[in-house]
């Protein structure tokens, strides 16, 4: 019988924590640092990807543009406002 593991549960606000100890951060470099999830292998990043805009559109970070890539991609990185920084480390 195949068995397997169940995987932890995973949270915006450990995305959100991580971004206010290491500001500026890209999507693949907190994928990596928070889940350790690889991008590029057999596992779809959509899970991920999705609970980083959902982060997004609450306004948990906020993210800017790093620089434009030479393919013409963009480059963004994420942090955390002064005011939600203050208001999470209150409530957590």
């Amino acid at each position: 019988m195949w068995y397997c593991k169940p995987k932890p549960y995973r949270s915006v606000k450990e995305i959100v924590h991580h971004l206010i100890h290491n500001p500026f951060k890209t999507e693949t470099e907190i994928q990596v640092e928070v889940f350790s999830y690889y991008r590029g292998g057999w596992e779809s990043n959509k899970k991920y990807a999705d609970m980083l805009r959902r982060g997004l559109e609450k306004g948990l970070y906020k993210r800017i543009l790093w620089k434009t890539k030479s393919d013409s991609r963009n480059l963004y990185r994420y942090y955390v406002p002064t005011s939600v920084k203050e208001n999470f480390l209150k409530n957590n």
